[in-house]
């Protein structure tokens, strides 16, 4: 294809003058939109959503004592070694209950399963915020999937640079009953796909990085594949320069100023896979075996503690710099949710969140949050292992965790009380180390309040009783 001197070069004209090879670049952004970010003195540089539905026994998660003298809770027990890390969201309490509508509460009705209703915005025309106010139900015509993208997603655009991914999200048992844990939305409102399998996982981080497969046939190096389609493309820019005018010229020179941004991103990713981050290497990362029956829930005693391995590589290896990991899925009347057969039952975790008060139910209720919540401090003890790039400190000091849930008690839905932590040092943007009683407040200031965190900027979040405008003062450091 030729262009003519007179002939406006456009990213689609540049395409077709480049042909197929211009398609083997998939990150590459001839022209690239800015994401608006801040620039904060303190600020995460990752950050991790780990998501847990069907509420909490509300008598075992909240702290003892006051907030300037607590104990954590035996569901909290496991983050003891962390807990000057760790920054409890509570409701304000009379005595060891929590009061009223006090606390994280949702403002506006929301159904009884759903994924956790304030992950989801897009900026509107106007300069507002468009939300997700919730899903009736995500099986039925009622759902309202066209609002944009979950915050994460939002965070991940704006802090990606030259990580290989914009984000990693992991799903435990993610879908079944009536309502899968879906947290994360693409642009167009449509839940993202989730990594299930330890296979899956393997695969989409590390294949490449592997080598030759058993009786395989060698393949190119991702070096060599990206060498060999730019060394295509400079050509193919050579020969179109001298047929342009002064101006497109010019366009041609702002492209292949962003294709060499693009090299050396790609290049730094390569040699950040092979080195890791603080020195410590990641080209042959270690694979946690995977064992226990899928179909009675028993992998999951091995397969979660492998998909925190894998968030922890992922932000050593600079592979990404956002993740997610959501537990079992809510809903779906006595076969819901996550069994954990180990401690000793195979109750599933829905049928015992509907405990009516008993008192066996609570504590197996108890049991499985204390888990959970074992291995959300297995991840913080995976990164505080691994230094950081700047010699100063650990991947967990540079990450901020979010270990939320969807109801308050899941035996009457609730939806106020709302268990919900930060977790790790958030690279000094939270005062961490405290247990804040709060009034009444808005869940969505807290999503605020983490991409904030992250350096991105979010002037407002959600729509209608759901709707933010500003971050949860008090918060920051």
């Amino acid at each position: 294809m030729k262009l003519s001197p007179h002939q406006y070069l456009t990213r689609r004209t540049l395409v077709k003058a480049m042909g197929i090879a211009a398609l083997a670049l998939p990150g590459l952004e001839l022209f690239e939109r800015s994401v608006k970010a801040q620039t904060v003195g303190k600020k995460s540089k990752y950050i991790v959503f780990c998501y847990t539905p069907d509420g909490v026994n509300q008598s075992k998660f909240w702290p003892s004592g006051s907030p300037d003298n607590y104990t954590l809770s035996p569901i909290l027990s496991p983050f003891e070694k962390y807990k000057d890390k760790l920054l409890i969201l509570g409701p304000q309490m009379n005595g060891s209950s929590p009061v009223g509508n006090s606390g994280l509460t949702y403002f506006a009705p929301v159904a009884q399963h759903q994924a956790p209703v304030t992950l989801t915005a897009r900026p509107g025309h106007d300069g507002a915020a468009l939300g997700l106010p919730y899903l009736p139900n995500q099986l039925t015509a009622d759902n309202r999937l066209e609002k944009g993208p979950s915050i994460d997603q939002l965070i991940a655009k704006a802090v990606k640079g030259d990580s290989t991914f914009g984000s990693l999200n992991f799903g435990i048992h993610p879908r079944g009953g009536d309502t899968p844990s879906d947290i994360n939305y693409q642009e167009d409102g449509k839940p993202l796909s989730r990594l299930e399998s330890d296979a899956d996982a393997w695969d989409v981080m590390f294949g490449s990085m592997m080598g030759t497969p058993p009786g395989g046939t060698p393949s190119m190096t991702p070096a060599n594949k990206l060498s060999a389609v730019t060394d295509f493309l400079h050509g193919q820019f050579s020969q179109l320069r001298p047929t342009l005018s002064a101006a497109d010229r010019q366009t041609l020179d702002s492209h292949l100023n962003s294709l060499s941004v693009y090299e050396a991103r790609v290049q730094k990713r390569l040699t950040d896979q092979a080195s890791g981050v603080g020195g410590v290497a990641c080209s042959n990362p270690t694979r946690r075996a995977v064992t226990g029956d899928a179909r009675t829930g028993a992998d999951t005693e091995t397969l979660t503690p492998f998909f925190m391995d894998m968030v922890a590589t992922a932000f050593q290896c600079n592979l990404t710099k956002v993740a997610s990991v959501s537990f079992g899925y809510p809903g779906g009347g006595d076969a819901g949710g996550l069994r954990m057969p180990w401690l000793g039952f195979t109750d599933p975790m829905h049928f015992i969140s509907h405990h009516a008060g008993d008192a066996t139910r609570l504590d197996k209720y108890a049991k499985m949050s204390i888990w959970i919540a074992g291995q959300v401090a297995g991840l913080m003890d995976r990164l505080a292992a691994i230094p950081s790039a700047s010699g100063t400190g650990t991947l967990l000091d540079e990450t901020t965790i979010y270990w939320f849930n969807r109801h308050g008690d899941g035996d009457s839905h609730s939806n106020t009380h709302l268990p919900n932590v930060i977790l790790g040092g958030t690279g000094g943007y939270f005062e961490v180390g405290r247990w804040l009683q709060m009034p009444r407040t808005n869940p969505t200031q807290v999503l605020i309040s983490l991409a904030n965190a992250m350096g991105v900027d979010v002037p407002s979040f959600g729509e209608e009783g759901l709707m933010a405008t500003s971050p949860l003062s008090g918060l920051s450091a």
